[in-house]
């Protein structure tokens, strides 16, 4: 039974969970798949001289190479920022992980059925969340496999994406600035219209 606090509430809805738990399945299926495909193809991580394989999608642009991520996206290590072992850090992680996710399903708990795409864009974090947890929970750290090799010259520096990262990542990016910017445009849960359809407006009611 439908709670007055949950009721044409996002957490309520079943079209809503069909389309947060669809994307996140989804995306973190692929994330899981890319991720074994692109690990097979390389043979695995390279020799600490730096002679393992690589392939080239797109020459001077996009490659592929096996890296370990100890850290969370991009290459955000917690031992290095906090000075803490690598166990330590690897705790961290995983209860960072876990409160984002938590989060994110508050936002979208929060949201109205009618907010669809913040419920993907919600189910896409999840996706990413997950995906690196369960690297983490099987391999100690994440497996990245994508880098852009892409630069450019600007004034004699050299600029160059450092990071070499997977679909999860992308995932997280996208889905937290997406998520960012329907709260910024005044769009967001807090401010979305939970009045039924049939109420009317107080602004065209006769005295």
């Amino acid at each position: 039974m439908q709670t007055p606090a949950r009721k044409g509430l996002a957490v309520a809805d079943r079209s809503s969970h069909l389309r947060l738990w669809l994307t996140a399945g989804l995306g973190l299926a692929l994330d899981l798949a890319a991720k074994s495909l692109g690990w097979t193809l390389l043979g695995g991580l390279p020799p600490p001289d730096g002679t393992g394989r690589e392939i080239v999608l797109i020459p001077g642009w996009l490659r592929l190479v096996a890296s370990l991520n100890p850290g969370i996206v991009f290459g955000f290590n917690f031992s290095q920022m906090l000075g803490v072992g690598p166990v330590a850090g690897r705790v961290l992680t995983v209860v960072l992980t876990l409160a984002t996710s938590a989060l994110i399903f508050y936002v979208f708990a929060a949201s109205q059925p009618g907010q669809k795409w913040m419920h993907a864009w919600c189910g896409l974090i999840l996706a990413g969340a997950l995906g690196n947890l369960y690297d983490r929970m099987m391999y100690e750290r994440v497996r990245d496999f994508i880098q852009i090799t892409a630069h450019a010259e600007v004034g004699g520096l050299v600029l160059q994406w450092p990071y070499v990262f997977n679909l999860a990542d992308i995932y997280l990016v996208v889905g937290v600035v997406a998520v960012a910017l329907v709260y910024l445009s005044g769009r967001g849960p807090q401010h979305a219209e939970t009045r039924p359809p049939h109420a009317k407006d107080a602004r065209h009611e006769r005295p």
